[in-house]
């Protein structure tokens, strides 16, 4: 009993009702696809993560205006790890005056993507009549780090929040912190009934030396793709779409991964929380509980309980 207490990990709340031929077949889908184009001078992935928003959302407990923001910093974390290797990992933090107050989200090289939101139900502190998604970000700031196997220390740039678009802001950190030009298409689409039923995104980065008019194509034809989010709803594969988009460009894909909402959490790591705290603070835990003591990961939601003989045993 102890040992199967000490081994559990993140839970997913089961959106597939049960059904394993269902949660495998949206796994299967759920993927990250590299490219190279223009003779090697723009390089892009494109990524379809409708089962990852849809798991994100349901561990959350989201509405959908939340499911948006952060399922566009899902998918925009989810991209980055196309420029990986080894064991690396990738964070995407948002500070910001807006309702939303910001948001953490980080992804590593096995296509691993976890994250929160600040302010999980921000939508009820904003006007009904808002329509502009910027509103809710306002005034903040940007920072992206990369935790890189090879590196001794994080890499970490940061930028303002110039246009409350996650897109457009993270485009603007690679011009302004990396000297590379990059664009984003990050998409989530809903049904009538609210229901996530596409979601996925693009992203098209220039290697040095790329000819300028060859960029400014590139960058026509992203912006003219129609939505992803509803293109995926309607089945269609990603390499369809950049092929049929970017076709004058000749785009060779490179090789593909899985994405997926996952978390390394696991009750070992949160009983080392509880243990590391003073020795007093524990014995006022055993006296008075409440029992039994909750800890949750941020990054997932998963809730880890610890009985009064869990604390006990936890004193030195």
């Amino acid at each position: 009993m102890n040992m199967e207490k000490k081994n559990r990990k993140m839970i997913k709340k089961d959106i597939f009702e049960g059904s394993i031929k269902e949660q495998l077949r949206a796994s299967a889908q759920d993927r990250l696809y590299r490219f190279m184009m223009a003779d090697g001078m723009i390089r892009g992935a494109v990524v379809k993560s409708t089962r990852m928003v849809n798991e994100m959302r349901a561990n959350h407990q989201l509405g959908g205006v939340e499911t948006l923001v952060l399922g566009q910093a899902y998918i925009a974390a989810a991209l980055l790890t196309a420029n990986l290797k080894g064991r690396d990992r990738v964070s995407i933090n948002i500070q910001c005056s807006g309702p939303l107050k910001g948001l953490d989200v980080e992804s590593n090289v096995f296509g691993e993507v976890r994250g929160y939101l600040k302010n999980p139900v921000f939508s009820s502190e904003i006007n009904q009549d808002t329509t502009s998604v910027s509103s809710f970000f306002g005034a903040g700031f940007l920072t992206l780090t990369k935790y890189l196997e090879e590196a001794r220390t994080p890499y970490s740039g940061q930028v303002v929040l110039e246009y409350g678009s996650i897109a457009e802001d993270l485009a603007n950190y690679f011009v302004t912190s990396e000297q590379t030009p990059t664009a984003f298409n990050l998409s989530v689409h809903f049904n009538d009934r609210g229901d996530v039923i596409g979601a996925g995104g693009l992203f098209l980065q220039a290697m040095p030396g790329v000819d300028e008019n060859v960029l400014a194509d590139a960058q026509d034809m992203l912006r003219n793709i129609p939505s992803l989010g509803d293109a995926f709803a309607d089945t269609v594969e990603p390499e369809a779409i950049v092929k049929e988009h970017f076709h004058s460009l000749m785009p060779v894909f490179m090789g593909n991964h899985r994405v997926e909402f996952f978390c390394r959490c696991t009750e070992e790591t949160m009983r080392g929380h509880l243990g590391s705290l003073p020795q007093a603070d524990l014995a006022e835990i055993i006296e008075n509980g409440p029992f039994p003591v909750e800890l949750r990961c941020h990054n997932c939601n998963t809730v880890y309980s610890f009985t009064k003989s869990d604390i006990e045993n936890m004193k030195r």
